[in-house]
């Protein structure tokens, strides 16, 4: 397993204009788009399994950044997405920021070890670096943001 994100990542799991009202619109919309995708079987299955989550513990994690994760059987492989949303969103953020950068993990139960915590590990690593938070939040295409990403990932 490497610590490359950019791995789990693909230019189609990258939304620039969410445009989404609130946490589980979020989350709905970006649960329809793994559909689309093909990374899960089940939006509002997968979505669900994501809501439970967020009741155990918040994934916005103060800076406009959240990081929600899914285990679930619905998904068909592990990925992630990001999404960029305009308006902050309420998040229950341990900074009550509002939101506005999402890394949505999308983790197959079927998955082996601990893939999604070692992606989890390295992303959460990652958004404690200033200069990387600057810059994804910066990034204003698809590609800027995948060079960011690999470009971290290669220096690992």
């Amino acid at each position: 397993m490497s610590d490359n994100i950019s791995e789990f990542i693909s230019e189609k799991n990258i939304v620039l204009d969410l445009n989404a009202l609130n946490q589980i619109d979020a989350i709905k919309k970006l649960a329809i788009l793994l559909k689309e995708n093909g990374y899960i079987d089940d939006a509002l299955e997968f979505q669900s399994d994501v809501l439970e989550r967020e009741k155990a513990s918040t994934t916005g994690i103060g800076n406009e950044l959240a990081i929600p994760h899914g285990k679930s059987k619905h998904v068909i492989r592990t990925t992630m997405m990001f999404a960029r949303n305009e308006e902050g969103i309420e998040w229950n953020s341990l900074d009550d920021s509002k939101v506005k950068n999402i890394f949505l993990m999308a983790v197959s139960s079927e998955d082996k070890g601990n893939e999604h915590l070692k992606m989890l590990a390295t992303l959460s690593g990652e958004l404690m670096d200033d200069d990387f938070v600057e810059a994804i939040k910066k990034a204003d295409s698809k590609e800027k943001i995948l060079k960011i990403l690999q470009k971290r990932g290669n220096e690992r």
